[in-house]
């Protein structure tokens, strides 16, 4: 440590670079040249396996960004289905080992059981447990949550992480 590193800010000394793995809310990202702005994060711990998924909003459409860094990082985008959506019926008597879904067949890849912690806008608490299962067919992904005896669906697609852009929260 140098004389002159008594003089750097605390936050020149500790800026890290921003990633996928530690987005905060408030942050934009950038995807397919739009700007959704990060509104909350729900953290799904399984054991002593951990996921995240953060909520992302613009003026008119919301989305979810799955990050999941297991032996590599695995990423997708997902938007909810409507309550009244005819995939819904498919889960009624649990998690089938496939769906059809536009013409596909998505075939079950796990299924389980997780805690969550959240931060921010994302209708679940803190101390929740939810039942999941997920699905996929090439790139395309289905994501079957279960909170209590609400069940939400969402479709979505893996993405590489170099075709998103953060932008951090500016701190004042």
């Amino acid at each position: 440590m140098g004389l002159f590193d008594l003089f750097k800010s605390k936050k020149e000394t500790t800026n890290h670079k921003k990633t996928v793995l530690n987005l905060e809310i408030g942050d934009i990202v950038e995807y397919d040249l739009n700007e959704y702005k990060i509104l909350g994060t729900i953290k799904y711990q399984e054991g002593c396996y951990e996921w995240s998924d953060y909520h992302l909003a613009d003026k008119q459409q919301s989305f979810w960004l799955y990050v999941e860094d297991d032996d590599s990082l695995e990423l997708g985008l997902f938007e909810k289905l409507p309550s009244d959506h005819q995939l819904y019926s498919s889960f009624s008597q649990g998690y089938p080992a496939a769906v059809e879904y536009e013409g596909e067949t998505f075939n079950l890849v796990e299924k389980g059981q997780a805690n969550i912690r959240t931060k921010g806008k994302v209708g679940a608490k803190t101390g929740q447990k939810m039942n999941y299962a997920d699905y996929q067919a090439g790139e395309a992904m289905i994501s079957v949550e279960r909170w209590g005896s609400a069940l939400e669906i969402s479709i979505g697609c893996s993405i590489e992480e170099n075709l998103l852009e953060i932008y951090p929260v500016e701190e004042n």
